[in-house]
């Protein structure tokens, strides 16, 4: 599973240089260059920064790549109990309880 970005496509749709959106969103024309050919992952600021500016949402400009998904397993659900209580409610073995639902 790779990050993957739509960065050249959506920069070049909008008739921006790899230059113009480099100084846009405060960083070297290098960095746009590293992060299109996947040498380079830009920070979460960066991203939405550069979404911002390409107004993109962010989940189209960056996005993973899903070919090898099936090695990630699936998280378990786990099922609510019958009655809800509050914080303060809490007894030992509630907590006790708890704790073991969790390690499962």
């Amino acid at each position: 599973m790779k990050l993957k970005n739509s960065i050249k496509e959506k920069r070049q749709k909008r008739s921006l240089t790899q230059q113009e959106l480099a100084d846009l969103v405060g960083v070297s024309r290098q960095t746009i260059i590293s992060i299109e050919r996947y040498r380079y992952k830009p920070s979460l600021e960066l991203g939405l920064k550069m979404a911002h500016v390409l107004e993109l949402d962010i989940n189209k400009l960056f996005y993973l790549d899903l070919e090898n998904i099936s090695i990630i397993k699936p998280i378990e659900k786990i099922e609510p109990t019958i009655e809800s209580k509050k914080f303060q409610d809490f007894k030992e073995k509630d907590w006790k309880n708890l704790w073991n639902n969790l390690k499962k």
